[in-house]
């Protein structure tokens, strides 16, 4: 999956446990969810590779590469811990309500990559050392493609349509009807539940066996507009990688 699917993929998960999450959590439910959502992204950081030392040292073996150490369950774990300690923790008292927010901001990036672990395990190609520094590698299923427009829009119309749903319900809230905003704020649940479901239920049914063919299928799902236009932009980013 693209970088911006995994940031959305982990902003529609947390939504969807918000209502657990927010009776729990020190954080505000919109700092869990960009948290949430950041550390999707999060291992796709290895890009750095790419732009400091090069196409060889990006594609390569090295813990530092591509799908290496920062695709992992410990991995993962450490890059939360340092972008928790980077760009929080000096901004803090570190009084012991600020070091509980910061294991859970450390425990949302987590689950984000973790995230991130599970849209990619299916791609094919390259498979996740996921208990890195252990050798052993899993995945590269060839369920979807790198790019996958199906998901992409589905992701990007959850986020929008939920997002708009959630903030009529604030409207009609503080305009006292509260009934109705609470339909609203339920309604806009339901579209993150059902975008979550229909996505893992998607990584598990799809089958990757030739470009043609999952073209074929995308166009089988979307307008071909929404398919071509997007998979053009994305050729122009391949391009930039592998140049």
């Amino acid at each position: 999956m693209m970088v911006l699917s995994h940031g959305m993929s982990g902003y529609v998960a947390g939504r969807v446990a918000m209502p657990a999450l927010r009776r729990v959590s020190p954080l505000s439910p919109r700092a869990m969810s960009w948290a949430l959502s950041i550390g999707a992204m999060m291992p796709d950081g290895d890009v750095l590779t790419r732009l400091l030392l090069g196409q060889s040292a990006y594609f390569g073996g090295a813990w530092y590469a591509h799908r290496q150490a920062s695709h992992s369950i410990l991995g993962t774990f450490l890059l939360a811990g340092i972008v928790t300690c980077g760009a929080f923790a000096p901004r803090l008292r570190l009084g012991l309500r600020d070091r509980r927010a910061l294991a859970w901001v450390w425990g949302c990036l987590w689950c984000g990559g973790l995230l991130h672990l599970v849209g990619d395990l299916p791609t094919p190609g390259m498979s996740l050392p996921l208990f890195w520094p252990l050798p052993w590698r899993y995945g590269s299923w060839s369920h979807i493609g790198w790019f996958t427009p199906y998901l992409w829009w589905m992701f990007l119309t959850a986020v929008l349509a939920g997002g708009l749903l959630r903030w009529a319900g604030a409207h009609l809230v503080t305009r006292g009807a509260i009934r109705s905003g609470i339909v609203m704020a339920g309604s806009a649940w339901a579209v993150y539940a059902v975008t979550l479901y229909r996505w893992l239920h998607y990584l598990a049914i799809s089958r990757y066996e030739t470009t043609v063919q999952f073209t074929a299928a995308q166009r089988a799902l979307l307008p071909d507009p929404l398919v071509t236009g997007s998979a053009r932009w994305v050729r122009l980013v391949w391009r930039w990688m592998v140049d």
